[in-house]
Parts: C-alpha cells; sequence; structure tokens
C-alpha cells in the first residue's frame, strides 16, 4: 500500500501481516509499503513439522527457509527496500542483510538475542516446551509456553489473554512457532559478524522494556559501525503506531 520507496515490514513471533497494517497505513503516505506473512502464518503456507528440531540440525535449514521467503518479498518490491522488523522478525532480518539481502537502511526493533553470560537454559526451556505442546497437538499451550518464556513480547500476562478475544487468533499463529524458535532459541548476539553490517542501522528499544532485551539491543548497536541506538521513552516492547511510524519515517528516509 502507499506510494514512494519500498518498505518491507516484518513481524515477530505469533504475529501475521495483519499485525502491522495500522502501521503500513501511518507510512503509507511516504513509502509504498510491503506487508507478509511469515511462513505457516495468514495465507502463506510452510507450517513446519513438528517433528522437526529447530534446536538441534533442523535449526539452520529453517533459519534458511524464511530468509528465501524474504528474498523473494524483496524481489517483488523492485528494487533495494527499506526494512522495518520487530522482535523475532529483527533476528530474521539482520540476518539476512547479513547473507546479502538489499536493504537500504534497517530498523531493528528489540531483536531478543541473547547476550554472552546469559544463563542459556530458560531460553532452551521455552524452546521445548514450545516445542513439546505443538508435538501433542496443543496449540494454545504452545503459544502460552513461548509468551511465558518470552513475557516481553505479551501485552499482558498469559492468563489474562486467554480471556480475550485476541487469544484466538494467538493461537491460530502458534503452529508456526518452530520458526521463531529457531532464530532466538541459540546463539548470542552475532557481534563478530555484525561488524562487517554496512547497511544504515537504528536499534530501537523501549524505555519500559526488560533489561535483558535493551541490553541486546544495546550489544548490537555497539557492534555495528555507525549504528544509530534510540529509546523510545515510555514505551515497552509492542509500541502503538502513532510513536512508532515519525520515528521510522525520519529514520528510513534519512
Amino acid at each position: 500500500m502507499g506510494e514512494g520507496p519500498p518498505l518491507v515490514l516484518t513481524t515477530g513471533a505469533l504475529q501475521g501481516r495483519a499485525s502491522v497494517r495500522l502501521l503500513a497505513e501511518a507510512l503509507a503516505d511516504r513509502f509504498t509499503v510491503h506487508l507478509w506473512d511469515r511462513r505457516g502464518r495468514g495465507d502463506s503456507g510452510g507450517v513446519p513439522d513438528p517433528a522437526r528440531d529447530p534446536l538441534g540440525a533442523d535449526g539452520a535449514a529453517m533459519v534458511a527457509a524464511e530468509i528465501a521467503d524474504l528474498e523473494a518479498v524483496v524481489a517483488a518490491t523492485g528494487g533495494a527496500p527499506g526494512h522495518y522488523a520487530h522482535s523475532a522478525g529483527a533476528v530474521l532480518v539482520l540476518e539476512a542483510v547479513l547473507r546479502g539481502l538489499p536493504a537500504t537502511r534497517v530498523v531493528a526493533h528489540e531483536p531478543p538475542w541473547p547476550v554472552d553470560g546469559d544463563d542459556a537454559a530458560p531460553r532452551r526451556d521455552l524452546g521445548a516446551a514450545t516445542l513439546a505442546a505443538l508435538r501433542a497437538d496443543d496449540p494454545d499451550d504452545a503459544a502460552a509456553a513461548f509468551l511465558g518464556g518470552f513475557p516481553a513480547a505479551a501485552p499482558a500476562p498469559v492468563e489474562r489473554l486467554r480471556r480475550t478475544p485476541f487469544w484466538a487468533g494467538t493461537v491460530a499463529l502458534a503452529p508456526s512457532l518452530p520458526h521463531d524458535v529457531a532464530l532466538v532459541v541459540g546463539d548470542p548476539v552475532p557481534t563478530d559478524r555484525l561488524a562487517a553490517l554496512d547497511v544504515p542501522l537504528l536499534a530501537l528499544d523501549g524505555e519500559r522494556s526488560p533489561a535483558w532485551v535493551r541490553r541486546a539491543v544495546a550489544a548490537l548497536a555497539a557492534s555495528v559501525p555507525g549504528a544509530v541506538h534510540r529509546t523510545l521513552p515510555g514505551q515497552v516492547h509492542i509500541v502503538t503506531p502513532a510513536v512508532l511510524a515519525p520515528v521510522l519515517a525520519d529514520f528510513l528516509t534519512g
């Protein structure tokens, strides 16, 4: 939608393209905005087989498959677009750009990488619990396990969310979670590889987001030469379009 230079919006876990439609509408007066459903969501196929192991040998292949999907989206824009990516989607976009994905500028909003020295056990436990629920054909518990392990990603505690109309849509997206597990349960911020990134980067976080998220964003910004680190006052992991759109427009237009 819209008119102007191309901009691709990439969502995080348990989000489809509808999750960023209002943001796209807020940017459509300055950009041609491309929204897409990541693999296994909405109108996209590729729901992962829950028997596959994103925590092991299958993880690299699952990330590569989503990068190929993103490459197809970028090709459809007709050029090198700007990118806004949120949460696990920011990990995906940064990994893709490191592998040569065309990009003019990138906004990475709270990629939930661990940082060197973090205890890896809780993150692996949430991945294992998410996969166990999917293998038991229980997407409700899978969504709860993932959001319970990443409370920053939820707009409210899980037990409260389960009583809202929001929850049914969340559960419908839960079968796609192995892709997000492959992205966020594993190695810490790849500081050495990020040092070679030569695309202008805005590393974005919220003032009220958890300390571990903000450490990851700070580590990202410190790793990329010339990166800008901006903290949104009073904000958490989910930011309203009215607050976010002007920040994106300012950076992405240079």
